[in-house]
């Protein structure tokens, strides 16, 4: 649909550049000129694909914005694999029912996932699916991309903050009644500058309740050595897997617990007991490690105190 010039276009203030073409009072066309680049329709809706973002065991993930107002900006996600549509559709299944809660909590936690936009199939001859997410400004580093700029580990503040997050995000999931099933590093995107982390990559998700006993549905071949089993049939998708995986990442990220004796802040060793404890598979409430972690973090590192992240593009 048309819709005044005014409302969809963006000005700066500075240059006077604008994100869209057209001219103040007036009418801009619903789609741009074509450019080249490839693009989606997907729930109505037009998309122009900017670039792939990632590349996971069955699907491919780009960043994209909606041809009719180009400033806002959406994360696409396309299967690849289509003998896994069920685990795609699963996905989706799940961030829809996450985000319809009334839980204590979920004006919040549910800023820290990925918001649901469009889903169905792409106009392609294979008639694809994908799903359209938001875009979570900031978030566009993963675990891993830390991994990689962090050879030797980031420091040990760095982990806690990344590690409280992760907790808090899956003791609410869990109260809910869900197991996200596959928290290793590509799936984890942090904030270097606000203290944030955010889960994505749902298809290995699963309702859960006590007493449920299920397998995992799926289990990502890259990151295998996150997992606490060497098959997903043998793996049981719980609260205390996600736990356990996420102590594992913190881990990973944190060279440094590997060597206690290298740190010279860690006075007493107390964060590394509370995140082997939890990487042990000992733990089935993320809550409780996350009082335990704030509480060795105190003893370890003193009062709480910003820490932000560098990495390449920030400048903190």
């Amino acid at each position: 649909m048309e819709a005044p010039w005014a409302e969809l276009v963006i000005v700066c203030p500075n240059c006077r550049a604008q994100n869209l073409l057209g001219r103040p009072g007036g009418p801009i066309p619903p789609r741009v000129p074509v450019d080249g680049r490839t693009r989606l329709n997907l729930g109505g809706r037009t998309y122009v694909l900017e670039g792939k973002l990632a590349q996971g065991d069955s699907s491919f993930v780009y960043r994209g914005r909606w041809v009719v107002r180009l400033g806002e900006l959406v994360v696409i996600k396309v299967l690849a694999a289509l003998e896994d549509i069920d685990l795609f559709r699963r996905e989706w299944s799940t961030l829809e029912t996450l985000h319809r809660s009334a839980a204590p909590g979920a004006e919040h936690y549910i800023t820290r996932l990925p918001t649901p936009i469009a889903h169905g199939l792409v106009d392609s001859d294979k008639e694809r699916p994908a799903s359209v997410f938001d875009w979570k400004s900031g978030f566009v580093h993963t675990l891993a991309d830390v991994g990689r700029a962090h050879r030797g580990g980031v420091p040990g503040e760095v982990v806690v903050w990344i590690l409280k997050r992760l907790l808090e995000q899956l003791g609410w999931i869990h109260r809910v009644g869900f197991v996200h099933g596959a928290v290793h590093p590509d799936h984890i995107l942090v904030h270097p500058l606000d203290h944030g982390a955010l889960l994505v990559g749902w298809t290995a998700s699963s309702p859960w309740s006590p007493g449920r006993t299920q397998t995992l549905p799926a289990l990502s071949s890259q990151w295998s050595d996150v997992y606490p089993g060497s098959s997903a049939s043998k793996i049981e998708a719980s609260p205390k897997l996600d736990i356990e995986m996420a102590c594992r990442c913190a881990q990973l990220v944190g060279g440094w617990f590997l060597t206690l004796e290298s740190v010279p802040l860690m006075k007493n060793g107390a964060v590394k007991r509370v995140i082997d404890r939890g990487a042990s598979g000992a733990e089935h409430d993320a809550w409780a490690l996350r009082d335990a972690l704030v509480e060795a973090s105190l003893e370890d590192f003193g009062p709480a105190s910003y820490n932000p992240l560098t990495m390449p593009g920030w400048a903190p």
